[in-house]
């Protein structure tokens, strides 16, 4: 393994680890600081960092003639990502324990895999199939206590949010495709959150007028998801996927499932039972899985047809 690979997995987990004290912090918050707030307030942070960052720093610019397709493609993933998701995220958070968060969360995986079939006409391979199937073998096992019904409003909030994003995941694969990867991800992500901060700061601002954000704990919490767990997440995805496959940096990113869980237990005190532990072990084996590229299964189906045909025979 060259240097450069070495730096760029330590890169993602350390910006993985952080992102896990992010969801810890967001918990503590919301205790006082309301969901539509918190999320409306950390994107107007985000937004100014990312446009300081790409056209300050980086001093990168929007390229001009960009085509109606390519700008419909940035204005969904903004408002997927960054309104859907940013909204649904914290109402979540307020009404179930981070590590159920954390590991409905990472099912965003299957769900993209499963969007791509019908968006990218990708078919799944075998090992995918076989991934998803041990993966919801672990809800199961995960959910035997069923949730409350206060509990089951936020799985369905975390549900909308990672479908929304593995949306995201989807058109930004066909995006790269249509613009021959030629389109900096800076500027994709940039432009994508200023077109859907705006509007999560519109709605924001309607709803509550002046935040009503408290103490300066509460203040901190909310510079660093906005800071660290937003703009600094999307610049070092950004870069590490210039030295990782894709594939290898989600199997990195399910073990946020890991480091969430070690601090939640620590930090927050959630505890954890063993059908918890076997259901999350499940979904981490299942998300290896469908990173297995090999055995596709429409080639599979067809070399069964030709084996069993009438004429094969003959």
């Amino acid at each position: 393994m060259n240097k450069a690979r070495i730096i760029a997995i330590g890169q993602t987990l350390g910006v993985l680890i952080l992102m896990s004290f992010g969801a810890i912090f967001m918990k503590i918050a919301l205790f006082e600081v309301a969901p539509i707030t918190f999320a409306w307030v950390t994107v107007g942070i985000a937004m100014i960092t990312m446009s300081l960052y790409t056209f300050g720093i980086r001093r990168e610019r929007i390229p001009k003639g960009l085509t109606k397709q390519v700008w419909f493609f940035i204005i969904m993933i903004g408002i997927c990502n960054f309104t859907i998701s940013r909204f649904t995220r914290p109402l979540a958070v307020q009404r179930l324990p981070v590590v159920t968060v954390s590991y409905v969360g990472n099912f965003i995986g299957f769900i993209t895999m499963a969007m791509s079939i019908f968006i990218l006409k990708e078919v799944p391979t075998i090992f995918q199939l076989i991934g998803a199937l041990i993966a919801f073998i672990g809800i199961r096992i995960f959910f035997l206590v069923g949730p409350t019904s206060y509990e089951f409003v936020g799985i369905l909030f975390i549900l909308v949010g990672i479908v929304a994003v593995a949306y995201t995941n989807n058109i930004a694969r066909k995006l790269a495709i249509v613009t021959n990867y030629e389109l900096s991800n800076n500027i994709v992500s940039t432009v994508a959150l200023l077109i859907g901060g705006t509007l999560t700061v519109g709605i924001g601002v309607l709803i509550d007028g002046v935040p009503q954000i408290y103490g300066w704990k509460n203040w901190a919490i909310i510079l660093y998801t906005a800071i660290v767990t937003t703009s600094l997440g999307l610049t070092v995805w950004n870069k590490i996927l210039r030295t990782l496959r894709s594939y290898e940096a989600s199997i990195l990113g399910a073990s946020t499932i890991i480091w969430t869980t070690i601090l939640a237990v620590v930090i927050l005190g959630e505890t954890l039972t063993d059908y918890k532990l076997i259901g999350m072990a499940l979904m981490v084996i299942g998300l290896v899985l469908v990173q297995v590229r090999k055995g596709r299964l429409d080639v599979l189906i067809e070399r069964l047809k030709r084996r069993f045909s009438p004429t094969a025979s003959t």
